[in-house]
């Protein structure tokens, strides 16, 4: 606040307008290769590699989240998006980590 004079000799105080909300900065950070930003908050994204699945779960999966899908009882569908999901990092170039407890890595990948 700063005080001014006023023309009948009396001060007034003027106040700056102003809000604590600030735009956010772009980041620095480099790009993760195989993602885009949320049309919603601007969160990276990564694709299931099943474009309607991504259209599902609001454009694909958050960066940092985890999506746990449970087996059908034929074990089709969830073996699917693995190998959709698995091949997807495979072309962005992401590194990968596969286990699980009853195949042998290589199994799933063929």
């Amino acid at each position: 606040q700063k005080a001014t004079g006023g023309a009948n000799g009396r001060g007034k105080m003027a106040t700056r307008a102003g809000t604590s909300f600030q735009r956010r900065a772009r980041s620095k950070r480099a790009p993760v290769p195989g993602t885009r930003p949320s049309l919603h908050n601007g969160q990276l994204l990564l694709s299931t590699g099943v474009p309607s699945l991504d259209y599902l779960i609001g454009g694909g999966l958050a960066v940092g989240t985890l999506l746990l899908v449970e087996e059908d009882r034929y074990e089709s569908y969830s073996r699917m998006l693995l190998k959709y999901f698995v091949a997807e990092g495979i072309v962005c170039g992401h590194s990968l980590l596969i286990a699980s407890a009853k195949d042998h890595p290589e199994e799933i990948l063929q």
